[in-house]
């Protein structure tokens, strides 16, 4: 029995990765609506996650007893029953308030139903926030919502008393206003009117934030159990006497590093500090947030013994990626104003960390299948299972910040653009690479090597692939 769920668990999960790369293709051709009716809305992808989530959580009872591991299981299938309660249950659509105008008292579906709201809605007046460079960087939307008051009669009925009650909200970009349960959101600014996302998820957003806590201390409890494969891992480059001091010949040459390492920061600090918005607005931004990390982890690894190649290999990748970043930098940057808010560093510094790690384990591969040490290549195993943790919490957990930063601007955790779809797909590769004991093959040192490579070409593909050749919202080509 327990071979039957691990053959469908780990086959569903190919089968989503492959569905997921189609349907980024299938969107790109024939658009969005054609692949959010067709696949990501479809009952029978519906189902297919719902089979992952019972017959994963099944296979992890009867192969595993450890409290962590069951945790981090059960708090993603409660991540899962959060979208499927928020895709099932959920309103959300559009209205426009205007001043002088009817107030607004129906919001307009997806589907063009319309829907009617608990209040009503009329613009009083709207602040527009400049930059120092003087291009608009947030707005300040006043809405006034009134509605009749309500009292119950004697025989305990509720009925309106014929008393209107008013009150006055400010909504600005990232900062929605909530009233009677419904979240209201900018989505555009004219002349003629503000155009306001409505979305109404009560019981969604409580199941999905529940999730997204349980899957942060879950990884908490994953570091610190002592029997956990992290701690397993660690134990064993301890015994083998990983570190050592430090070697002149493998230290020397490395000023360009600590160039790197400091000048690439200050660069970045001056940014934020110019344009009142963390540095990582567009791709080459992003690159050098990139450099710096891969930077960091090459002088975490600098004491790492029998890795001198890997030492040697690293600084040169760092000083490229930067190279390549400054070659096409722009200072003069026009920053969205959806951009300006603190989530924007936090989503997008979790998540060049775990491309970081992630490149560093793929060095470490292509260095290791290129020696014919078995020894070694068994150690450098042992590092990239070691690093594959850290990297792929850090990429869930960027991936759940974004959601919760999608969910303030646009009422929605997830839209299905096509680099979430990738971020998705390479977290779901990344999530195999921890399941040796199941999956024998992973457990070979030259076999797992091959597949932290194809791995990082998942990354590759979200970080350029999308940019370049899909596109979408979060495109910064």
């Amino acid at each position: 029995m327990k071979r039957l769920f691990k053959i469908i668990s780990f086959g569903t999960i190919g089968v989503l990765v492959a569905v997921l790369i189609a349907a980024t293709l299938i969107e790109n051709i024939y658009g969005s609506s054609f692949a959010i009716d067709g696949i990501y809305h479809s009952t029978w992808f519906i189902a297919v996650w719902a089979l992952l989530a019972v017959t994963s959580m099944t296979y992890i009872l009867c192969v595993s007893k450890r409290r962590s591991l069951i945790l981090l299981h059960a708090s993603l299938v409660l991540v899962l029953l959060g979208a499927f309660v928020s895709f099932m249950t959920s309103k959300r659509g559009d209205v426009v308030v205007a001043q002088d105008a009817v107030p607004a008292s129906m919001f307009e579906m997806a589907d063009g139903t319309l829907e009617k709201l608990p209040f009503r809605l009329q613009l009083a007046s709207v602040d527009t926030v400049y930059s120092k460079n003087g291009t608009p960087c947030d707005y300040r939307v006043h809405i006034l919502a009134s509605w009749e008051r309500k009292s119950e009669s004697e025989k305990g009925k509720t009925r309106t008393d014929g008393i209107k009650e008013c009150a006055q909200h400010t909504v600005s970009l990232n900062a929605p206003v909530k009233i009677g349960g419904y979240q209201l959101c900018i989505k555009g600014v004219q002349e003629e009117g503000v155009s306001l996302l409505v979305s109404y998820d009560p019981l969604g957003r409580l199941v999905s934030y529940l999730g997204y806590a349980m899957v942060f201390i879950s990884f908490l409890l994953l570091f610190f159990d002592r029997k956990s494969g992290f701690n397993a891992l660690l134990y064993k480059l301890k015994v083998k006497g990983v570190r050592h001091k430090v070697e002149e010949k493998y230290w020397n040459g490395w000023g360009e590093m600590w160039g790197v390492l400091l000048c690439v920061p200050m660069l970045l600090c001056v940014l934020w500090c110019e344009r009142g918005v963390f540095p990582a607005t567009n791709g080459i931004e992003a690159l050098m947030l990139l450099a710096v990390f891969v930077t960091l982890f090459a002088v975490a690894l600098r004491r790492t013994k029998h890795l001198a190649l890997l030492k040697r290999v690293l600084p040169v990748v760092a000083i490229i990626i930067f190279a390549v970043a400054a070659w096409n930098f722009d200072v003069d940057v026009d920053v969205q104003p959806i951009l300006r808010t603190p989530l924007l560093g936090i989503h997008v510094t979790t998540v060049i960390m775990a491309y970081a790690l992630l490149a560093v384990i793929a060095v470490n591969g292509i260095i290791a299948l290129c020696t014919k040490d078995e020894k070694r290549k068994a150690q450098q195993a042992l590092l990239g299972r070691l690093l594959l943790y850290p990297a792929t919490m850090l990429l869930a957990g960027g991936i759940f910040i974004g959601a919760v930063w999608a969910n303030l601007s646009w009422g929605r955790y997830w839209g299905w653009d096509p680099k979430e779809v990738w971020a998705l797909v390479t977290l779901l590769v990344c999530s195999v690479g921890f399941h040796s004991h199941s999956l024998r093959f992973i457990s070979k040192p030259v076999a797992f090597h091959v597949f932290c490579i194809v791995a990082f070409m998942a990354v590759l593909f979200t970080f350029f692939g999308v940019n370049y050749l899909l596109g979408g919202l979060h495109s910064y080509a």
